[in-house]
């Protein structure tokens, strides 16, 4: 009798318990395959990492596998408890597994695309939705085969377990005890363990290695974590001169402009080539001969072999270059809040002094939102795949091959106004392709990038090739720099490598004087371009400076929530938290020049 009364029997809990195990075990463990498929593909930036470092990593790493898996097993386990019918606990089942197998999909993009963006995928990323074309997919044959047969187990197994449970609760006092067991345990996968602060990003920095992180996080969790955060925090440090006096224009380290070559290039053209993926370590002279000959003319180039980007990412490579906003924050400038603050473009600057402005980039129209953004800096001209006259130079993956997009862009370059054009490269990239014809003389067991940029060093000769034929060729300073770095060469590459790039002056003239002895990043090329061009841009961004005006210089690297000050580091402390102060002060007060813009 007393049995028949019992709110529930022994197997009824027995199923309440293997439910909840099976589910964890289920979204736990798929982590775990996508971890070891990241150190396998990625197999060669950790042949130097210990046995024991890397066993390290792996049991570190469970802990935000499991972290991820107990908030999907919690909303998954209560669909199971709240819905009485079949009907409505498959479908709100299927939606939640569909949901998680998205982020679990993104985790194993992740084992190539972090060379790409320089991370894990993080709400920022979100800016890459529709980039590319996805028949790269094909190009990672084994990588696609993995992923989708780990999801297609991933969604049986589920399957499985909701033909296979379907428990009951029958009392109040149950319930509670459930509601309070399982909130218990969520709350502890997710902080980490019993520990002050729950798991955060820093926890993944454990081992000096600049790819162990990678390694330890997950997708799901990064993309997570970054929703809540702020995209930068306000600081606040010192009053406006003791913080002017730590950044790049302190009165006291005697910098003296060059006058002589204030406003030189005055009336002058300019063409920048935004090179993508071209690390410092890439210019060899077996991999870039063109690059090499042009700055073996010591009368006409200078070179700054490493200047240092000021970001990761393509989207952050260009407003430092061509709008002076270097990346200290998670999200890109160009996709942030902060989009509408008063920048110096480029374009406005040159237009003002009665310029034709121009932009090229041999992807389809809107990729990265290169359109949208170069017109509001000021550059009336796009030239992008919708111009290009001929189609069938599609490189079927992200737009038209280098060599005849430069061939192109030397012909639609004007022959009588002035003018400041700038292409952006495009095949120096991730799938890492060439064409058919292009013969490399590259090793062949050598990193697949090197053979890219062999083949867009080969473009860049040729569109000098034909500028050299034009009339505006001898009244034209070209200027080369790299977006940011590439995949390393090196396993045991550090975190100041990996922003390591190439920046090229070249003036067939023979009249730029720059002294090459110096630091150099990307935020420098604005205000060394409005002293050449005498642009009279009002105010000064006082996190960079002319290159026309060398003096010690401290360059800040941000990655991950990580600060790194190369240069002069001296005060590094008190420099940083400057560095730190003005930007912040720049993005939430609309103010990155001092004194103001006057426009």
């Amino acid at each position: 009798m007393s049995s028949t009364k019992s709110p529930i029997n022994k197997q009824g809990q027995q199923s309440i318990v293997a439910l909840a195990f099976a589910l964890f075990t289920a979204n736990f463990l798929v982590y775990g395959v996508g971890r070891i498929t990241f150190w396998l593909w990625n197999h060669r930036f950790f042949e130097n990492l210990a046995s024991s470092d890397l066993l390290l990593v792996f049991l570190q790493g469970a802990r935000f596998d499991a972290a991820i898996a107990a908030i999907v097993t919690f909303l998954m386990f209560w669909i199971f408890v709240i819905f009485k019918s079949k009907v409505l606990r498959n479908g709100w089942l299927t939606a939640l597994v569909m949901g998680h197998a998205v982020l679990i999909l993104a985790n194993f993009v992740d084992c190539e695309l972090v060379h790409f963006v320089g991370r894990r995928m993080t709400r920022s990323s979100l800016y890459l939705v529709g980039e590319g074309n996805i028949t790269n997919l094909m190009r990672y044959f084994p990588m696609t085969i993995v992923t989708f047969f780990s999801l297609g187990l991933f969604i049986w197994t589920h399957y499985k377990i909701a033909k296979y449970f379907n428990p009951i609760l029958k009392t109040r006092m149950q319930t509670g005890l459930v509601i309070f067991s399982t909130l218990l345990l969520t709350a502890f996968f997710v902080r980490g363990g019993w520990q002050e602060k729950p798991l955060s990003f820093v926890d993944s920095k454990i081992i000096a290695h600049p790819m162990a992180h990678h390694l330890i996080l997950n997708t799901p969790f990064s993309v997570l974590k970054s929703w809540g955060q702020k995209n930068i925090e306000r600081n606040h440090y010192f009053n406006k001169e003791k913080m002017l006096s730590f950044l790049n224009h302190d009165s006291s380290l005697d910098i003296q402009p060059a006058t002589t070559e204030l406003g030189r290039f005055k009336n002058k053209n300019l063409v920048i080539f935004i090179l993508e993926s071209f690390s410092a370590e890439y210019i060899r002279p077996q991999t870039t001969p063109f690059l090499y000959e042009l700055m073996s003319r010591s009368d006409q180039t200078t070179t700054f072999l490493p200047a240092y980007a000021n970001g990761r990412r393509s989207i952050e490579g260009i407003a430092a270059i061509l709008s002076g906003v270097p990346a200290l924050m998670e999200e890109p400038f160009v996709n942030s809040e902060f989009a509408t603050n008063d920048v110096v473009g480029l374009g406005n600057v040159f237009k003002k002094k009665n310029y034709r402005t121009q932009f090229f980039h041999g992807a389809k129209n809107g990729s990265m939102r290169f359109d949208l953004y170069t017109k509001a800096i000021g550059f009336d001209e796009y030239y992008g795949l919708n111009e290009f006259p001929d189609p069938k130079q599609n490189d079927g993956a992200w737009g038209i091959w280098d060599q005849p997009f430069f061939n192109w862009m030397c012909t639609q370059i004007p022959t009588q106004d002035p003018f400041a054009s700038v292409v952006f490269s495009l095949s120096s990239h991730q799938p890492f392709q060439v064409p058919k014809d292009f013969i490399a003389t590259v090793p062949a067991d050598a990193a697949p990038i090197l053979k890219t940029v062999q083949y867009t060093d080969q473009a860049l000769k040729s569109f000098f090739d034909c500028a050299e034929k034009q009339p505006w060729y001898q009244q034209t300073l070209f200027l080369l720099v790299a977006d940011h770095t590439g995949p390393e060469l090196s396993s045991a590459a550090d975190f100041k490598s990996r922003y390591e790039i190439m920046m090229l002056f070249i003036d067939p003239s023979k009249n730029l004087k720059i002294n090459s002895k110096q630091y150099a990043q990307q935020i420098d090329v604005l205000p060394t371009l409005n002293d050449l061009f005498d642009l009279n841009i009002q105010g000064t961004n006082h996190l960079g400076r002319s290159l026309l005006n060398p003096g010690r210089k401290t360059i800040a690297l941000y990655s991950d929530q990580k600060y790194e000050l190369v240069g002069d580091t001296d005060l590094s402390d008190d420099r940083l938290k400057a560095i730190r102060q003005y930007f912040s002060e720049a993005m939430y007060d609309n103010r990155l020049y001092y004194p103001a813009i006057k426009e």
